[in-house]
């Protein structure tokens, strides 16, 4: 019975002994690196590079409204006219004095050259003169605060003012907006500072259209760092030449920026021992394959992938699957779809 027994065993262990003459089985890949690569997605909010609620100068009832909302308008268009019918009146009277002035200075000159008045009547003349340019300008402002221009090309707003309408200088009459070109103001941690620094381009997707990323250019980073939220402000310009973006808009902004380069594997083939990570490459002696044990340092973790640092040569081979079973120079034999590093 003892040796019926013993027999047993020796048949059952002799494949096993086999198999590990002949190697573990394993699936290699070669090692390749890749840069790290810093990601920072933020929330955005888009405003026109030029925008102004326009309020008028002046109290009085408005006479002409020429507002379309959402219409484009060139600088110096009359948006609104109030009741400007004694401006009207005093500017053409200030017009017609300092024409009366302008020729009774003339007159006063000739008859100076010739010896007729004193320097007096004169330099009293050219004072009246002075005087009447003055009034002029006086009625010419006050003229111009009866009316309300756009103060430069742009797209006008809503507008709750009728003609007929009382209207007062604290009242809002319209906003008027350049959305030719958007800033888009977001906020960054202080630690994507480097990544600003080193590349004036960022991402920028519009929430409604999420397929459609766009190129923005940064033209302001803050001077200082928000104590508190330890976040710093920026703006970026975005070209709106289509007209297809609003003020007010939301846009999600990505950065990115890479550094140093780290030997990328795949997650499968991270393993982890009490303290530390590591992961199996092949050596070879001879004709013969051995498992290496090299321990690594976590860099950035991928989508399935992860970058690793750690004491690679070149052209190292990495074992990506059977690598539970390992052990230190084990033997190793490799499956039909391995790859070898060159």
């Amino acid at each position: 019975m003892g040796i019926f027994l013993f027999l047993s065993l020796a048949v059952l262990f002799l494949p096993l002994k086999a198999d590990a003459e002949e190697g573990t089985l394993v699936l290699v890949k070669p090692l390749t690196f890749e840069q790290e690569e810093q990601r920072v997605d933020v929330v955005g909010s888009a405003r026109a590079v030029r925008s102004v609620e326009l309020f008028p100068s002046a109290s009085d009832f408005a006479r002409e409204v020429n507002i379309q909302p959402g219409t484009w308008v060139e600088e110096g268009a009359l948006l609104l006219r109030l009741d400007d019918r004694r401006q009207t009146v005093n500017r053409a009277r200030a017009r017609i004095e300092l024409a009366d002035a302008e020729r009774s200075y003339e007159r006063l000159r000739l008859s100076r050259e010739q010896g007729s008045i004193p320097q007096s009547d004169l330099d009293d003349a050219e004072t009246q003169l002075e005087l009447r340019r003055v009034e002029l300008q006086q009625a010419e402002i006050e003229w111009q605060d009866r009316r309300v221009e756009a103060p430069f090309r742009g797209v006008v707003g809503i507008t709750d003012v009728e003609p007929g309408d009382r209207v007062t200088e604290q009242m809002r009459v319209t906003t008027i907006d350049d959305r030719s070109s958007l800033f888009i103001d977001f906020r960054v941690p202080e630690s994507a500072l480097h990544i600003l620094q080193s590349n004036p381009e960022v991402r920028v997707v519009p929430w409604q259209r999420a397929s459609n990323g766009l190129e923005a250019t940064i033209v302001e980073i803050d001077s200082r760092v928000d104590e508190r939220s330890r976040m710093v402000r920026v703006r970026a310009l975005l070209e709106n030449e289509d007209d297809t973006f609003r003020p007010g808009m939301s846009f999600r902004v990505q950065m990115s920026a890479r550094g140093a380069e780290y030997a990328v594997i795949p997650e499968a083939a991270l393993m982890w021992g009490a303290t530390e990570a590591f992961v199996w490459v092949v050596r070879q002696e001879g004709e013969a394959y051995y498992a290496t044990r090299v321990d690594v340092e976590v860099r950035q973790r991928r989508s399935g992938r992860v970058l690793v640092a750690g004491d690679f040569g070149e052209n190292e081979t990495l074992i990506v699957e059977g690598v539970q079973s390992l052990r230190a120079d084990m033997r190793l034999r490799f499956t039909d779809d391995s790859e070898f590093a060159q």
